[in-house]
């Protein structure tokens, strides 16, 4: 471990104020299995993070909240300081979004390679808590489902009248902008003794931060946000519960940049959202069974002032109906079976027909057998059926041991897989930009990850310990590949399965209350990412640390979080070559009071360093806002 990887941690674990409220072992997960275990018995490696952690971190977005968290790096995409998740070194297109169990639309590379539009579907108010699961899901989530699954779990209907209301603002350092404000409020009661309603609204506005390398150009766009959800949560009879749900929201982007003969222009982005779900769950003595429909969608058009020239306005729409059954056979046995039925559509003038849709028709099972009262072992394989590729077969087995009340060991295979998309695959798209023209292959395969994982957990009522290393094998990865020279000098590229990668590691969580009120939580992981031919990956920091401490007493509650990354590499987007970029530690802290029952108030510091990236390297290919002060304001009834 770098000997400055190593100083921060030793002196994570003497600060005196804090971070995130560490896990506990007994936490409940859902995500997992798709029924309700500890997390120290889940098949998987989990993290759950609570309203209260949440809070905690003072995330403006669900990317910003998961910074830090066990396995999670943020990968910069370019265009406008845009971040993505990564989990384990794995892409974003690699990890699964859910929203309560539902499918978000998979941005990346479907509308473009430079998104980062699934991550902003949900205020952070309105979440309940997230479930990070890492390791392949395929086998209960099917496709995209090939590093993770983040589960982003949101407050529930109640049946007694509550409100809360929260005012943020955020005033960046210097001139050069990033200031901005977050208005959020949420209703929620029973208007029957069976029925429950809530309804949530945002709106929030951050300004363009400059570049300051070239002021002509946005190291960070600008966002503007309107958000309004409604939920109907209804009991008709006992055992029986149906949930109607709908969220929209309207989104603006826009940020500076300059064309390739150094002309400056103003490129905006206007984003429209809905997903609306329908769905019932029903109890019969120890079986309980669900169905639920729901289509998500997202529209964008990108204008663009002269001389620039704008994209081709697109419509992703994502219809998918879904049932299962879970029941107990015998005593040792608890089985989950499942059905799916997906139809992916995009609207894109490319598109041949202007338009195309893929469909996947998919069964699972799951058995989460009791071979003693200390062992378990979760077996369970699922089949999906592609109308462009065929068939994938995705299984994962799993076996816990609880050695004693405090050691649990665990080890896992899994397999996922992520299918092409509508235009790696749909016949007849082509997209030309100067002489580099793409086209769509029909015969593209899955891209696929087979995983090991040996894990363990420690916990003595005090110190929770959580450690794991991983080896994924990821290959058929989809790419273009030069296929031929066309007249006039034109490059056809088609897209191909080219490459296989394999990422390696180990990570390792420490939660430990160090007094009265003070607890301490760091996770680190070391990662090993390289493609086939042994080259190392790149945006995959070798080492990350993430520490902090957190405060709470007397109605006070104080955090202070570092988050450190060392070793690694950078390509350039234009010649491939990769740059070794310095080593940077971020640092946020915050002070939260409740000054009565029903009011609290908070102030924080994000970037505490005042860390710039493009000060560090031109070779990061994403920004970090200013140091920013944050103002919050917080009632309830």
């Amino acid at each position: 471990m770098p000997k400055k990887l190593l100083a921060i941690l030793i002196a994570a674990t003497s600060l005196n104020a804090a971070a995130d409220t560490p896990d506990t072992l007994d936490d409940i997960t859902v995500t997992a299995t798709r029924t309700e275990s500890k997390v120290k018995q889940a098949p998987s490696s989990v993290t759950v993070m609570t309203r209260k952690d949440i809070a905690q971190k003072g995330g403006e977005n669900v990317l910003e909240t998961l910074r830090g968290t066990p396995g999670i790096n943020l990968q910069g995409v370019g265009s406008g300081g845009r971040k993505t998740i990564s989990l384990r070194g794995m892409e974003s297109k690699h990890t699964l979004l859910l929203v309560d169990g539902k499918r978000l639309p998979a941005s990346n590379d479907v509308i473009g390679p430079n998104t980062d539009y699934q991550y902003d579907w949900i205020p952070v108010e309105q979440i309940e808590r997230i479930e990070v699961v890492r390791g392949p899901m395929s086998v209960l989530y099917g496709s995209d489902a090939l590093g993770g699954v983040v589960n982003i779990i949101t407050r529930k209907p109640s049946q007694t009248p509550t409100g809360d209301a929260k005012l943020t603002s955020r005033s960046a350092s210097g001139d050069a902008g990033g200031d901005g404000h977050d208005v959020e409020l949420n209703l929620s009661g029973g208007v029957r003794d069976n029925l429950q309603l809530s309804i949530g609204g945002q709106q929030s506005h951050r300004s363009a931060v400059a570049s300051q390398l070239d002021p002509r150009q946005s190291a960070i766009e600008g966002k503007e946000k309107q958000q309004v959800s409604l939920n109907a949560d209804w009991q008709p009879a006992a055992g029986h519960n149906i949930k109607l749900e709908h969220s929209a929201g309207q989104e603006k982007r826009w940020y500076n940049t300059i064309t390739r003969t150094n002309a400056p222009y103003q490129s905006h982005y206007d984003l429209d959202r809905q997903q609306t779900s329908l769905g019932w769950k029903g109890t019969l003595g120890k079986t309980v069974s669900s169905v639920r429909a729901y289509q998500s969608s997202v529209d964008i058009t990108n204008h663009a002032t002269a001389p620039g020239t704008a994209t081709d306005p697109q419509t992703l729409q994502d219809t998918v109906v879904e049932g299962n059954t879970r029941f107990t056979l015998g005593d040792k046995h608890f089985i989950t079976t499942g059905l799916e039925h997906r139809t992916e559509r995009l609207e894109n003038p490319k598109l041949s027909g202007g338009n195309a849709e893929i469909t996947l028709k998919s069964a699972y099972a799951q058995d989460e057998i009791a071979l003693s009262e200390r062992t378990h072992l979760t077996v369970g394989v699922r089949q999906d059926e592609h109308d462009t590729f065929g068939g994938e077969t995705s299984p994962r087995v799993s076996i816990v041991r609880d050695v004693n009340d405090k050691l649990t060991l665990k080890a896992s295979y899994g397999h996922g897989f992520r299918a092409p998309t509508i235009k790696q695959a749909a016949p007849g798209y082509s997209f030309q930009s100067g002489k580099i023209l793409i086209k769509s292959n029909p015969d593209l395969q899955p891209e696929t990850n087979d995983a090991l994982e040996l894990g363990a957990s420690y916990s003595n009522g005090k110190l929770n310990l959580n450690a794991a290393v991983f080896d994924n094998k990821v290959k058929n990865l989809i790419d273009t590949r030069l296929n031929q020279t066309l007249a006039g000098g034109v490059q056809e590229w088609l897209y191909a399965n080219t490459d296989e990668a394999r990422l390696r590691g180990a990570e390792i969580s420490v939660a430990l209350p160090i007094r009265d009120g003070l607890k301490l939580n760091t996770s680190y992981q070391y990662l090993d990412a390289k493609d086939g031919d042994k080259q190392r990956l790149d945006r995959r920091p070798r080492h990350t640390l993430s520490t902090g401490v957190a405060w709470e007493k007397n109605g006070w509650k104080t955090n202070l979080q570092a988050e450190h990354l060392a070793d690694q590499t950078i390509a350039s987007p234009t010649t491939g070559i990769q740059a070794d970029v310095p080593d940077y530690t971020l640092w946020n802290a915050g002070v939260r009071k409740a000054v009565s029952k029903h009011l609290e108030v908070g102030v924080g510091i994000e970037n505490l360093t005042d860390v710039r990236l493009e000060d560090e390297s031109t070779a990061f290919r994403h920004e970090e806002y200013p140091r920013t002060v944050r103002l919050e304001l917080k009632g309830s009834f």
